[in-house]
């Protein structure tokens, strides 16, 4: 038998247990022992293509309850799996928030607009006009204001006037003379959130005439609470509240912020006027798996995708191992054991602290040279993680 960690386990494809969209993009695709809200989540988006059409949604819960597994899982299955309502290919952009006490919305828009990229909205320029009769027409009508008609205009052209352009989109200030060159009269956030917000609507009509329909998937939402200014948390809020309302039809996106309760949140994601927006139907909590069934159903369901169960049930008879396919690489007491520490603290019985609960367990084994998991190995690591 191999000594690597990866065969020692019969492992699917994988290096270890840890599960991280992020560094495995392929990762996105697992959701495990929350059927009910998966379900829900995933019906509240193809029901947001009728109305709003765009999705518009903000998803919470205690730290490692599953939040950026989440987003990532949501943003696979909206691409792998696109709602019949959904007007275009998605085009889903992933990005996490990097908030300090005197950001303003401005470095929002920045951030949603490098994580969209230049190269991207160039794209859906050329694209437009290679099947325009009226190029320049078309354009005036999406962007709904000269500005921004402009600045596309000459973001497809390419060159220092196409680079200027995209840093107006981004709210970047251009001094006198390269507002003169790309030919607008200001830079976009001279006068508010207002503007940006219509940048991006814009951005997300272009998309839409191309066949594409643009959603953000935005985590960190909590670095909210780091600004201290009235006047940043207000930009903030303004900026949501604008993309929040029914004006934009064509920019979706999903927030995602730490919180154990809703009361928790940055306060000015919740106020009144942007829940009402966006529907309460829509602002979901990510319970923890402090129900035994639930924590049972998650190892489960997780072992399942990341096992070769193949492999595994061979290596179980060849041993004799005192272990059922299902929860293996575990002997059936630890399995118990498992989900008994696990359940402990509902606060704490979260897929983060599972994962790494077993990943830790099948560390001290292969350091161990024991072919699977048992009682001894939960008792040592368990209490570690979840006391």
């Amino acid at each position: 038998m191999s000594n690597t960690f990866k065969d020692w386990f019969c492992l699917n494809g994988r290096e270890t247990f840890t599960i991280d969209p992020k560094v495995n993009p392929t990762d996105a695709r697992f959701y495990f022992g929350r059927d009910p809200l998966r379900d829900r989540m995933k019906k509240q988006i193809s029901r947001a293509f009728i109305d709003p059409q765009v999705p518009k949604m903000m998803i919470y819960g205690a730290y490692g309850s599953g939040k950026t597994q989440t987003l990532h899982y949501l943003a696979y299955e909206l691409v792998n799996t696109t709602p019949k309502a959904c007007k275009g290919k998605p085009h889903v952009v992933h990005l996490d928030i990097e908030v300090q006490s005197k950001s303003m919305a401005e470095q929002w828009h920045l951030q949603m607009m490098e994580g969209l990229g230049m190269a991207t909205v160039q794209g859906w320029l050329q694209s437009l006009f290679a099947k325009s009769s009226n190029f320049e027409q078309d354009i005036d009508k999406l962007a709904g204001d000269p500005n921004l008609a402009m600045a596309f205009k000459q973001l497809r052209g390419g060159g220092d006037l196409a680079f200027n352009a995209w840093r107006w989109l981004t709210g970047a200030k251009l001094s006198p003379k390269e507002l003169v060159e790309i030919k607008v009269t200001r830079s976009l956030a001279d006068v508010g959130v207002g503007d940006m917000v219509a940048a991006l609507q814009a951005i997300g009509n272009l998309a839409r005439i191309v066949g594409i329909c643009l959603v953000f998937f935005i985590d960190e939402m909590d670095e909210l609470k780091n600004i201290k200014q009235g006047d940043a948390a207000e930009s903030w809020h303004m900026f949501t509240r604008k993309l929040a309302d029914s004006s934009n039809s064509s920019v979706g996106f999903v927030l995602g912020f730490t919180a154990v309760t809703v009361d928790e949140a940055p306060k000015m994601l919740i106020r009144e006027d942007i829940i009402s927006r966006i529907s309460r139907a829509n602002l979901l909590e990510l319970e923890t798996l402090s129900a035994p069934a639930n924590v049972k159903a998650f190892v489960e369901e997780m072992l399942a995708h990341l096992i070769d169960q193949k492999a595994a049930d061979k290596l179980i008879k060849a041993e004799k191992l005192p272990a059922a396919v299902s929860t293996y690489p575990f002997s059936a007491s630890a399995f118990d054991l498992l989900c008994d520490y696990a359940c402990q603290d509902a606060i704490k019985s979260t897929p983060r602290n599972i994962i790494r609960t077993i990943n830790e367990c099948a560390i001290a084994a292969w350091d161990g040279q024991k072919m699977i998991i048992e009682d001894d190995i939960v008792n040592e690591i368990a209490p570690i993680v979840f006391g």
